[in-house]
């Protein structure tokens, strides 16, 4: 008689999912080597290892498969809850630093997809509408505290938009250099991912508050408290 015990096997995922991943796997591998327009699916068939036949199985078209990657990595940024998880109440750059390292992490990990989200907001107004939805959706969390954080401003609503906007606007323009375009003097920064994502936090910051973030709370951007008057 075996002998029973109380560790549950690991439920095995259906074949269907898992090939699933493969496909998107290697078609996230392709958009970082050779990007969208050259992207072809006996080449994501391919990388995935798989039939070629199998991919019409799961996907309508290549677009299909493209715009189910998108909507994950868009997933990924509105996940505020997880992304906050271990930041504290009021800790206004913790907060900032939290949403930098995932929006600096995408991009360094996978610049192909960033690539390809600039190139089908031009191409597809659909993907447009949904893209500039979820990033002003992110920027109105921000916004919508304006008054807790600022309770003298007499900033009405749009010029509080625009405050949010120009600022957050300051980090993308960034990312997009630096790790799309491939800036030679923000490479040679040689900034790994959380100094990045903490120097963007930092500037962020000074542009939001008027002030240098505490000292305490800096690891990587402290050479940002000598930029004062």
């Amino acid at each position: 008689m075996p002998i029973s015990n109380n560790t549950s096997p690991t439920p095995r995922r259906p074949k269907g999912e898992l090939a699933r991943e493969r496909l998107k796997s290697a078609a996230i591998a392709l958009l970082d080597r050779v990007g969208y327009h050259q992207l072809r699916v006996k080449d994501i068939t391919a990388e995935a290892g798989v039939a070629a036949g199998l991919f019409h199985h799961y996907y309508n078209g290549l677009e299909a498969l493209i715009d189910e990657i998108l909507e994950d990595h868009i997933a990924a940024f509105e996940a505020t809850e997880q992304i906050e998880r271990d930041v504290s109440k009021g800790d206004w750059f913790s907060r900032l630093r939290s949403h930098y390292r995932v929006a600096v992490h995408a991009h360094a990990a996978h610049p192909g997809i960033m690539r390809c989200i600039d190139q089908f907001c031009v191409d597809d107004p659909a993907f447009r509408a949904r893209w500039q939805a979820s990033y002003n959706r992110r920027l109105k969390l921000l916004a919508a505290v304006f008054p807790y954080v600022f309770p003298n401003s007499d900033l009405n609503e749009h010029e509080v938009n625009l405050v949010v906007h120009a600022l957050s606007g300051i980090g993308q323009e960034v990312l997009r250099t630096r790790y799309i375009e491939r800036n030679a003097d923000l490479l040679a920064l040689g900034l790994s991912e959380d100094e990045l994502a903490e120097w963007l936090a930092a500037l962020f910051y000074r542009g939001l508050f008027a002030c240098n973030p505490p000292r305490r709370v800096l690891n990587h951007a402290d050479r940002v408290l000598s930029l004062k008057r």
